[in-house]
């Protein structure tokens, strides 16, 4: 029995060798992925609090007398003053008790407030999706310029990469990139008119006037399964397609498909969320009017940063990582452009 239990030293070596030679080999990009992702998921989603804002996935609790404004935005509601030491705290609370008041007397109009701020939230959430949706066309119009821009042979590829641009860049932001941009956004830049998203209340990196990173959110779940929130997300995300589309124009007929996912999982969901944390989710650069008193802060036109620059400086790193397009109006025959092909034939043709 001894005998049997016994193995030959060569067996053993070897043995312990390939033991060795598998814990030592190199993993693949795949399992790294999954490692990172589960990583990831174990110890960056914050756990839920039951003490935190209730979510309203439905709707039906987002907008009530608060959102109820005149047409000089002054609220129906008058809140209480907290502040006994104010100059016009006195003022502030008599307005408050004669609020009250009227409330007690007609408690009908309370409920009409409601009805009132909750159509004015619906409202704004339909307008908010409409413009959304406009904004996605520009999918198309991307796909149609860049299209113009290189060989016939060429076009269907591009088309490929224009809309898996939007497939790719949507799941990443959808996973962790709308957390990293709008994690904390009810901190500092709460949006008011869809409900201010109360869920979406905690930095993953940084506090206060100097957060850094959300960290709220993650695949829509939990605090970011609420109406306000989802209703953001759609708005929010066709912005980040922008500056995803705006890269194609940049690397076409010189990149391979699965290199230009990488590069579109990386701005859909780290490159973008974060500097649109920082301007557009009450971070850091936001709140410096009010953390080192310089002015407003950063402020953001319209996009011109958050979108357009990111994208645009993006596609500048990669024209210059890839190069030029090879025969591309040099004179290599058959590879020339259209416009230059096109160009010589008109002079031969009129003898010059």
């Amino acid at each position: 029995m001894i005998r049997n239990q016994v193995e030959p030293v060569g067996t053993r070596a070897l043995s312990i060798r390939s033991i060795a030679s598998r814990m030592l080999r190199v993993p693949s990009a795949k399992q790294l992925c999954v490692a990172v992702l589960f990583i990831f998921l174990c110890l960056l989603i914050p756990a839920v609090d039951a003490q935190e804002p209730q979510r309203d996935p439905a709707g039906t609790a987002t907008g009530d007398k608060q959102q109820a404004v005149d047409a000089a935005g002054n609220s129906f509601v008058v809140t209480e003053p907290t502040d006994k030491t104010a100059t016009d705290y006195a003022d502030k609370k008599k307005a408050y008790d004669e609020y009250q008041a009227q409330v007690a007397r007609e408690p009908l109009a309370v409920k009409l407030a409601d009805a009132v701020g909750h159509t004015r939230i619906g409202t704004n959430f339909s307008w908010t999706l409409l413009t959304g949706y406009l904004v996605l066309f520009m999918q198309a119009g991307f796909a149609l310029l860049t299209c113009g821009l290189v060989r016939k042979k060429n076009t269907a590829h591009l088309m490929m990469l224009n809309f898996a641009a939007y497939v790719f860049a949507f799941l990443a932001y959808y996973a962790v990139g709308y957390a990293f941009q709008f994690g904390a956004v009810a901190i500092n830049a709460a949006p008011a008119s869809l409900g201010g998203t109360p869920t979406l209340n905690r930095f993953l990196i940084g506090s206060g006037g100097w957060g850094f990173l959300g960290g709220r959110g993650f695949f829509l779940s939990g605090p970011g399964y609420d109406a306000g929130s989802l209703c953001l997300t759609l708005f929010e995300v066709v912005f980040m397609e922008t500056a995803g589309y705006i890269i194609v124009g940049a690397i076409c007929e010189r990149i391979t498909f699965w290199s230009f996912l990488v590069c579109e999982l990386f701005v859909a969901g780290i490159l973008y969320p974060i500097f649109g944390c920082w301007v557009w989710g009450g971070g850091w650069l936001s709140q410096l009017g009010l953390t080192m008193n310089l002015g407003h802060g950063y402020v953001d036109f319209a996009g011109s940063s958050v979108v357009h620059a990111v994208g645009g400086f993006c596609a500048m790193a990669l024209a210059i990582i890839l190069g030029p397009r090879l025969g591309r109006g040099c004179g290599c025959g058959e590879r020339d452009g259209v416009l230059v092909l096109s160009f010589r034939k008109t002079r031969h043709h009129h003898g010059l």
